[in-house]
């Protein structure tokens, strides 16, 4: 009888627990799972986003080899994931600087919170203005003597504008998730590290993040799938592209292709090339978080 009555609850139990995630796996489907599928098929088709995809088998993905675009694209993308080491180094070091007990370290948070609070809409038009060849920050670099930068127009100098605001715009949430990750260091690790006489940045280096390693690696791999697929904002308020192709990404190229050019075939190729990216990306998270459950 206890038996019959104990598999009943369990019974009762999993009905509840697949039923309080039906919508979440609703959800997922219908805007997750079925969109990336349905992208695969339209990047082996020739299709305007209407009307019915004429089937071309790989003839987008040929026609990515030769495009001058894409491998712009390619290029633009790589060269703002090789600011991925600053964003990730400037948060950490502000973060430690706080942890120390920085005097009035509150207003500072408060303050280096500020553009995640704005967001990268906002963040990006309000650069646009400051930087312009007759913004602000020219007119400032006059007064004291230097030249104008050409921040935003030069095709050599805007991706790496953008890749300097990139770093500009971590601080914030990476000074909250350091200082989290911080707190768990044991105190005893640092009141050794002041007996040995090791000064900050030795404390640093060799306490501060072997402590807090997994926080880190953490960190890199989202800074990545942020420069991968999280930088339309930024690019699209700040220069669109330009000057020229000299600041278009992999997903403001993809918005391109698709929306502006009519060819959403051809965005859907640059999409699956996107998504194998960020499934590589995602495929370290997860043995990060495998070797951190060890």
């Amino acid at each position: 009888m206890k038996q019959k009555k104990k598999l009943k609850n369990v019974n009762n139990d999993t009905s509840e627990f697949f039923l309080l995630i039906s919508p979440i796996v609703l959800f997922l489907l219908i805007f997750i799972v079925y969109p990336a599928f349905s992208n695969f098929y339209y990047s082996t088709t020739k299709w305007k986003g209407f009307g019915t995809p004429q089937f071309i088998g790989l003839a987008n993905f040929k026609r990515m080899v030769g495009d001058i675009t894409f491998a712009a694209a390619l290029k633009n993308t790589f060269t703002l994931a090789l600011y991925i080491p600053l964003v990730t180094l400037v948060p950490l070091v502000i973060s430690a600087m706080l942890r120390d007990g920085l005097r009035g370290w509150k207003i500072y948070r408060a303050l280096l919170y500020l553009p995640n609070i704005v967001g990268a809409v906002l963040t990006g038009l309000l650069f646009s203005i400051f930087l312009s060849d007759n913004g602000p920050v020219n007119i400032i670099l006059s007064k004291i003597g230097i030249n104008a930068v050409h921040w935003l127009t030069s095709p050599g100098m805007a991706i790496h504008t953008i890749g300097i605001l990139t770093i500009w715009g971590s601080i914030g949430f990476g000074c909250i998730y350091f200082l989290a990750a911080m707190a768990t260091i044991d105190p005893d690790l640092y009141d050794a590290a002041k007996i040995d006489g090791s000064g900050w940045w030795r404390t640093f280096f060799l306490v501060t993040i072997p402590a807090i390693q997994f926080a880190v690696e953490f960190w890199v791999v989202k800074s990545f799938i942020n420069t991968f697929a999280r930088m339309y904002g930024m690019v699209f308020t700040l220069t669109q592209g330009g000057p020229g192709i000299s600041t278009i990404t992999m997903e403001y190229g993809i918005y391109v292709k698709g929306f502006q050019a009519g060819q959403m075939g051809y965005a859907s190729a640059w999409a699956v090339v996107l998504f194998f990216f960020c499934a590589v990306i995602a495929l370290f998270q997860i043995r990060l978080l495998v070797r951190k459950e060890r």
